[in-house]
């Protein structure tokens, strides 16, 4: 397991704890889906729920076998959320500055932008549920 995937993954459980803390009276949803990429459920990686309207709670999971799951104790406030997906694999480039400072290569990100740092991908948290989503990643 690299770093940079270990990374992801303890940012994914903090921000799963985070909401744990920001329910401010509101009663969280549970939510779950589905990833596929390339066609096939996603190996690996995490999901990231960020509320679009700031100061607000952000949430997120680990992605197995092309599920995730943020159950009721942990799960989000009803809301708009912008989601990112991540799933690092193989061996990316370090940049003059991480050679510099000797730094380990990160992995490659397989998640193309728009579903990850550029994301475009949204989703809305309802009282009533179900809670339910799917992405379909080429």
């Amino acid at each position: 397991m690299t770093q940079r995937y270990r990374l992801t993954l303890v940012v994914a459980a903090f921000a799963a704890v985070l909401v744990a803390g920001c329910g401010s009276g509101t009663k969280l949803k549970p939510v779950s889906g589905t990833v596929t990429y390339k066609g096939e459920p996603l190996d690996s990686g995490s999901i990231t729920f960020l509320y679009t309207n700031p100061p607000g709670p952000a949430g997120g999971a680990v992605i197995t076998n092309g599920t995730f799951e943020i159950a009721s104790p942990q799960g989000l406030e009803p809301g708009t959320y912008q989601v990112r997906i991540s799933s690092p694999k193989g061996i990316g480039q370090r940049t003059p500055e991480q050679i510099a400072a000797g730094a380990s290569v990160p992995a490659k990100e397989r998640i193309p932008p728009n579903y990850n740092t550029k994301s475009t991908q949204t989703i809305e948290v309802t009282e009533s549920g179900p809670n339910v989503f799917s992405w379909s990643i080429n």
